[in-house]
């Protein structure tokens, strides 16, 4: 390696230089840690690790939710399972994070480390003002990645629960979040390596190349696990991964809204306080023991887009569920067969993997500016879903929230590929909300207009018309319904669809609509309103839409109305004053019409034969 790969320089290094003449047995690695001249040993170097390891597994970590709170200066830890809350006051210049029984922080110059069950410290190191990209701990040693001096490259330390430093590597290269297993820290960088730190020489045990981008190590379950993109195990088959045959898992692409992503790049430092793209996230838990093929928990993964969280499968991606939230999730993890939520008002919500309902509540007690969990053996289900999938996206679509519209769109596409009556009677509902936005009330009408069930439904709200005085701020969806109920060859809209041709709340494309609907649907009964519609109309229609309303109508009284609206419709034909538009199409509907009849004179058809 060069002597500008893994170096000591600068104000930082004389800080890390200070760490290690005050701790006994430390050392500053200068090796080829993280060379770049390595060549493919396809598998040799880390199936050698594996061998050394044995038998180790990680160690069971503190199942925790972590709240920032204050002005980013406080630490509020809550265990899962129960039991007392504890805090602790330090600055913060990056997110927290939890790393099996131990949280690490940085701040204020210094880097920390505390008991996850307690929140007492166990021990603090000067970092010369570096923030904290990545932590991992194996119950013994917790290894630690910054940023380096400058802005460029990157600082690793390892430092034992007394706080001894066991080893400090400084290097050009970017390395990503790692982890710690029976003295071995596994460390991503340049997004394609993981390269195996033993901790007791500073040695490049082993490594291994990815074909996918790498910047995380992991520990979750009793597996050891790395990726960003996707996940890949640990086991007998990771030797293979520069041939792309180790052990991996992805999600499905779908479209989720917002774009989220599974991970954030472990070479970034995370804010200490959470902004949007915490709020927009993905969740997945990898399942599986070798030899067994590597999966997702639960078959499930997660999407948070601010208030709300979708449940997918993680098979075809599919929308299983959706909860909505009371105000914004700002972190969560996926627990054992449940997803763990943390939001800024600082409750906790546990929903169950297969269904979102809620399985468990908690309080931190106080807001929060950022929050992280840790759901290592956790997992609780359970709890009741009323209404299924077309029910939770029913309350995830009211109210109105500009904030949800992109994911409100999302989920308006996803009801309307439901095919039970509650997701048309969702559609009804949101179309006649005053509060409905009116870009997502276009997709409303959209949808509505090609459902084939829910007629009930659909009668009942075009038995309503616009009324300030009795709280009907919104006319109903003639136009959507009258195609939907003309489809359903539903007689029954005929009176409720005439009702609305007069009603000046009606849109011009409801009018259209309507008097389409009449001419399959209306009859006799429905004349006199359609006759009504087509006098004041026929000489003032002033839109297109207006225009074909007219036609329509004229249409339906060559068919239902008799010889009157037989020569109604003629007159208006003939009339100079009938809309210009709409006078060449009455003549043609009148010419077809006469077509359609057998003339007066024409001779009777012939008897069918007798029947031997």
């Amino acid at each position: 390696m060069s002597a500008r790969a893994v170096r000591v320089s600068g104000l930082v290094s004389a800080a890390l230089l200070a760490m290690i003449a005050s701790a006994c047995g430390g050392g500053q690695t200068r090796s080829n840690v993280f060379s770049n001249t390595w060549d493919d040993d396809n598998g040799r170097s880390i199936d050698a690790v594996r061998a050394r390891l044995g038998a180790a597994k990680p160690a069971a970590g503190v199942d925790l939710v972590l709240g920032v709170a204050g002005n980013n200066d406080k630490l509020v830890g809550m265990l899962l399972e129960g039991g007392s809350k504890w805090t602790f006051a330090h600055p913060l210049d990056a997110r927290p994070v939890i790393a099996g029984t131990v949280v690490v922080g940085s701040g204020g110059g210094e880097v920390f480390a505390l008991n996850a069950s307690t929140g007492v410290r166990l021990w603090a190191r000067p970092t010369g003002g570096l923030p904290l990209h990545g932590a991992g701990d194996d119950g013994a040693v917790t290894v630690m990645t910054f940023a380096g001096a400058a802005g460029h490259g990157s600082t690793l330390l390892a430092v034992g629960h007394d706080g001894h430093v066991v080893r400090q590597v400084e290097t050009e290269r970017d390395l990503g979040a790692p982890a710690v297993l029976a003295g071995m820290a596994f460390v991503p960088w340049g997004n394609q390596f993981v390269s195996v730190l033993d901790l007791s020489n500073g040695s490049e045990a082993g490594r291994v190349l990815f074909r996918e981008k790498i910047s995380r190590a992991w520990v979750v379950g009793g597996g050891l696990y790395f990726g960003e993109v996707g996940i890949f195990r640990f086991d007998e088959q990771i030797g293979r991964a520069s041939r792309s045959e180790a052990s991996h898992v992805t999600l499905p692409t779908r479209e989720i809204p917002g774009t989220p992503k599974l991970m954030v790049p472990g070479t970034d430092a995370l804010p200490a306080a959470a902004s949007a793209p915490d709020k927009i996230r993905l969740y997945a838990r990898p399942a599986g023991a070798a030899p067994a093929p590597l999966g997702v928990d639960a078959e499930r993964f997660y999407a948070t887009y601010f208030k709300l969280v979708m449940g997918l499968s993680s098979g075809k991606g599919s929308l299983e569920w959706v909860h909505t939230h009371k105000t914004d999730i700002i972190g969560g993890a996926a627990g054992v067969g449940s997803f763990v939520t943390c939001d800024d008002a600082g409750k906790v919500t546990v929903l169950d993997a297969k269904t979102g309902a809620v399985a468990a509540e908690s309080d931190i007690g106080t807001p929060l500016k950022a929050c992280v969990v840790q759901a290592d053996g956790y997992g609780k289900t359970g709890g009741k879903v009323e209404g299924g999938l077309g029910g939770q996206i029913a309350a995830a679509l009211a109210g109105g929230d500009a904030q949800l519209y992109t994911a409100q769109r999302f989920l308006l596409r996803e009801l309307s590929t439901l095919e039970g009556e509650q997701a048309t009677k969702t559609l009804v509902d949101l179309a006649g909300d005053s509060r409905t936005p009116p870009d997502l009330l276009t997709d409303v009408r959209a949808a509505l207009a090609n459902r084939r069930n829910g007629a009930g439904y659909m009668l009942t709200a075009l038995n309503q018309h616009y009324d300030f005085l009795k709280d009907v701020l919104r006319a109903p969806a003639v136009g959507p319904m009258a195609q939907a109920l003309t489809a359903m060859n539903e007689k029954k809209a005929a009176p409720l669809l005439a009702s609305h041709l007069l009603d000046p709340a009606s849109t011009a494309d409801d009018c259209k609509q309507a008097a389409a609907a009449l001419i399959l649907l209306g009859g006799p009964a429905e004349v006199p309103q359609i006759r009504e519609f087509f006098a004041l109309y026929r000489a003032s229609a002033d839109s297109e839409e207006m225009a074909a309303a007219v036609v329509s109508a004229g249409q339906a009284l060559l068919k239902h109305g008799g010889a009157e609206g037989r020569t109604l419709v003629d007159a208006a034909a003939k009339d100079p004053m009938t809309v210009a538009v709409a006078q060449p199409r009455l003549e043609s509907v009148v010419a077809a019409h006469d077509a359609e009849k057998p003339p007066t004179n024409a001779p009777a058809p012939a008897p069918a034969p007798a029947k031997p």
